[in-house]
């Protein structure tokens, strides 16, 4: 059943890791890696008959190892002429050699000792939630990062805003100017007092 389920996690992950090297080429100045999650998203299901990439936390686990580095799906049979993939991952229905007696089942001291795989799977399972932990503080800090940008922007325009000069305006356009100035600044009043505010706490 492992084996099964690997085998079509390792394709699956081959596939859509080809289509976020895609998504990462045809990126745009100003992405980062959530754009290209989405757009890598995009083309999976686009070549995939609408079926969603549903294995996003192994992948980010496994997209660092050479072997899911492959710009393309890579075939594992390659070094082994003659293979197929049913060869080296399907059911081993291999006989039990002449004379080879089947292993005695393990006792509960025995299970209890052979830990190993539980301990295996636990840290995959942490570094899999490392990883996306770090993803979603990469893309907190990307969000805040553009909202700051926003909020600069939007002081400058206001501030180059409250520089118009309404003396050759008409009188009409005059008064909507000067009370559009009088609303910014009593925003920026009331920006710097919580900033105040924010000092007197600290």
């Amino acid at each position: 059943m492992l084996t099964s389920k690997w085998h079509t996690l390792n394709a699956n992950c081959q596939k859509f890791n080809a289509a976020y090297k895609r998504a990462k080429r045809l990126g745009k100045s100003g992405e980062n890696d959530v754009d290209y999650l989405k757009r890598a998203q995009s083309i999976y299901r686009d070549e995939h008959r609408g079926v969603a990439f549903s294995q996003e936390d192994a992948w980010a686990v496994l997209r660092f190892h050479p072997k899911w580095d492959a710009p393309e799906q890579v075939d594992l049979t390659g070094d082994v002429p003659g293979a197929s993939q049913e060869d080296l991952f399907g059911h081993d229905a291999r006989p039990r050699p002449p004379g080879k007696q089947r292993p005695a089942k393990k006792s509960k001291s025995d299970a209890t000792a052979s830990t190993g795989g539980s301990s295996a799977s636990a840290q995959f399972g942490k570094l899999m939630e490392q990883e996306l932990r770090l993803k979603r503080e990469a893309a907190e800090r990307a969000f805040e990062a553009q909202a700051e940008k926003d909020r600069t922007l939007m002081r400058l325009e206001e501030l180059r805003f409250l520089a118009t000069s309404t003396k050759d305006l008409d009188e009409d356009d005059a008064y909507w100017i000067k009370k559009q100035k009088k609303l910014i600044k009593n925003k920026m009043k009331n920006d710097l007092g919580d900033e105040d505010d924010e000092d007197e706490d600290e």
